[in-house]
């Protein structure tokens, strides 16, 4: 496979979408907290940001599917 080059990224088309699949927001949360996620993160080598997301995503659903019930 070749090595892509700054031409090729020259004739790409911008995502559309990109600007709904993430948005900026910002919450509280207890430094306490926010140290924990760190900690997960350092010992996975994940910001803790993406672990944030990860837990409230799941969080989120489950609360959604059991109210669905």
């Amino acid at each position: 496979m070749r090595e892509l080059t700054a031409e090729d990224f020259a004739k790409g088309v911008k995502n559309p979408y990109f600007e709904k699949l993430n948005r900026k927001t910002e919450v509280a949360v207890k430094h306490e907290t926010y140290r924990i996620f760190e900690d997960i993160g350092k010992n996975n080598g994940v910001p803790a940001e993406i672990i944030m997301n990860r837990c409230l995503e799941n969080y989120a659903k489950k609360l959604a599917s059991d109210s669905d019930e």
